[in-house]
């Protein structure tokens, strides 16, 4: 469904740009019409965290997991990860960062997840060397910056909703607000 596809981009942007409050919302909105994917839960644990609600976000973090671990694709277990990681459950991100790798080992934030875990549970050498790892993959391509990945998937997102939903819409009104914020505040960064 389209409007899922949109909504669901305009919450990554919200936790791309640090606006939690929003993506709070737009989590929300999407986990009505799409209560079964697990980034989506994962995302509002996120920004429920960030702003203070912490049984809400780790019943959010919990629902993730759960739906996480219906999968077996390295995405799904990297961020089944991080929802254990969340929930204290620091064997189980360390044996689903594993998995990941074993799948793609080449996608270099699994390597630092892993990294993390295995200082967490006192793997300290196994822990340096995926760090280290990470760090050569991250030379060789370097990630964009969150806050202009944010600005890009929010305009995306907000064009496609505009041909879904009224410009009316408290959504759209939203994602405006979110889209001139962000602009403002980041738009030299991106240029």
């Amino acid at each position: 469904m389209e409007y899922c596809r949109a909504l669901y981009e305009a919450s990554e942007a919200a936790i791309c740009l640090m606006e939690y409050s929003y993506g709070t919302v737009l989590y929300r909105e999407y986990l009505l019409n799409c209560p079964e994917i697990p980034g989506a839960w994962h995302g509002l644990a996120i920004c429920l965290e960030a702003i203070g609600n912490k049984e809400g976000s780790l019943n959010a973090y919990e629902r993730a997991l759960q739906l996480y671990l219906e999968h077996d694709d390295p995405q799904n277990l990297l961020w089944g990860g991080w929802c254990a990681f969340k929930l204290g459950k620091y064997e189980l991100a360390y044996e689903l960062f594993m998995k990941s790798l074993d799948k793609d080992p080449n996608y270099a934030y699994t390597w630092l997840s892993l990294g993390i875990a295995a200082f967490k549970i006192g793997k300290r050498s196994e822990g340096e060397r995926a760090i280290g790892r990470y760090r050569v993959l991250i030379r060789e391509r370097p990630y964009e910056k969150r806050e202009c990945e944010g600005i890009r998937m929010l305009i995306n997102a907000h064009n496609s909703l505009r041909r879904l939903i009224s410009e009316d819409s408290s959504i759209i009104k939203l994602i405006n607000e979110l889209m001139t914020k962000s602009i403002m505040k980041y738009g030299e960064l991106c240029k």
